[in-house]
């Protein structure tokens, strides 16, 4: 790859050369050609016409020359508007390629609201860790932070990746003020709200909303500002329990292609990525919620299956590998829990398989699982040490452009990690 400086000085000459052969010292019209240096010379030498009329001496001083060098002087400011614009370019092209470099490194973790910052902080200083994953919406909406900036500020000094986590469309926070921007009930006319609720009790913004969309626009670009190094979309889909019929699939493809877009558009250097259900990383597409790989691989740079073993609750099954003469693998639940280096092996190598047909720049980074459920720990299925690095390995041997581990009591596993370099 040729260096960013190289390519400015080559720009630079190159715009240099153009302006020579093309008008720059030498000025054309219509009827001649005028070179403009012996114009100049010419010029030089004789600089007043000195003429005797009726005992009285007049001077006329030539104008040849001013104006070339008028049009000089405006050509030149021109290449150096050029080269400044050249120059900025340049740095943006050097940035987002630094940003993809150690983006695609990352070993990283969830901090929820990062209340805990000494303890993660150790595990960055003395583990292989180098990114963390913080919280700034969640379904209560955004959240508010009193030293953000020092924060990212100090885990910048560590050189770790500091990734926000954004909760998309599970947002209750504008349900008072906006209750139109929510998805609605059966119940609802187009007079009178009535947003709906899933199970937990939570409100769902609605994806086709152009109200929607600014309000998230906004925040988004607000999150940037703090100086993230990458935006994480979280819940960027419809509840799979909706039981309204809406066109899901066209309404989250067009949410994923604006947001990327007007995102990009506002920071070129920005990565931007999307979490999704484990199953798509082997199935596809979820109807149910919106979500095809198809659309979300030509959006973003990553990728974030959701591949924790506890929770395939249908079970995981592959067909035969027979290009890397891999096994066909068929486990049940709850099965599928004590086979975390096969679960997330598969799923990598299935998703990578199906995205490249597409011929995407997108890249996987899986969430891994760093935590017990109940209904394991009860059936003598603990994830130690052991089957977090086994999860942890096949995303490498997959080759997953790194991983994060979820825990959502933000207490990690140190033993399974390695030690910092």
């Amino acid at each position: 790859m040729v260096p960013h400086g190289r390519i400015l000085i080559v720009l630079t000459v190159f715009f240099l050369l153009a302006a020579v052969t093309g008008g720059f010292f030498v000025l054309k019209d219509k009827e001649r050609t005028v070179d403009v240096l012996p114009a100049v010379e010419e010029a030089s030498l004789r600089t007043s016409d000195v003429r005797s009329e009726g005992g009285q001496t007049t001077t006329t001083t030539t104008t040849q020359a001013q104006k070339p060098m008028g049009e000089i002087k405006g050509k030149l400011q021109e290449i150096a508007k050029k080269t400044e614009e050249l120059a900025a370019e340049v740095k943006i092209l050097k940035e987002l390629e630094e940003a993809q470099e150690k983006s695609s490194h990352v070993k990283g973790i969830y901090v929820g609201t990062a209340a805990n910052p000494s303890y993660f902080k150790n595990l960055l200083d003395n583990t292989e860790l180098n990114a963390v994953v913080i919280d700034v919406k969640e379904a209560s909406g955004p959240i508010a932070y009193r030293h953000l900036r020092e924060l990212i500020d100090d885990l910048h000094q560590r050189d770790a990746w500091v990734i926000a986590r954004i909760v998309v469309f599970r947002d209750s926070s504008q349900v008072q003020n906006h209750p139109e921007w929510y998805l609605q009930s059966a119940t609802s006319t187009a007079t009178s709200s009535d947003p709906w609720q899933d199970s937990s009790g939570q409100y769902w913004l609605d994806p086709k909303s152009e109200e929607v969309y600014d309000y998230l626009l906004d925040f988004s670009k607000q999150v940037i500002d703090y100086g993230f190094d990458e935006l994480q979309l979280d819940y960027i889909r419809y509840p799979d329990d909706y039981p309204v019929t809406v066109e899901r699939i066209q309404n989250i493809g067009n949410f994923f292609e604006k947001i990327s877009k007007d995102l990009k558009g506002y920071k070129a250097s920005l990565i931007l990525s999307a979490d999704l259900f484990g199953y798509v990383a082997t199935q596809f597409n979820s109807f149910g919620t919106g979500q095809r790989l198809v659309d979300a691989g030509k959006h973003f740079d990553y990728l974030s299956f959701m591949l924790y073993p506890s929770h395939f609750y249908g079970g995981f099954e592959m067909g035969k590998d027979e290009k890397r003469e891999l096994p066909s693998l068929k486990y049940s639940y709850p099965e599928v829990t004590e086979h975390p280096y096969q679960v997330v092996l598969r799923s990598v190598l299935s998703a990578q398989d199906y995205l490249s047909w597409f011929d995407y720049n997108v890249k996987i980074r899986p969430w891994l699982q760093d935590f017990d459920l109940k209904a394991d720990k009860e059936r003598g299925v603990i994830y130690d040490a052991e089957k977090v690095r086994l999860q942890i390995q096949a995303a490498v041997d997959a080759g997953a452009s790194g991983w994060l581990l979820w825990n959502p009591s933000y207490v990690y596993t140190k033993e399974a990690l390695a030690p910092s370099q």
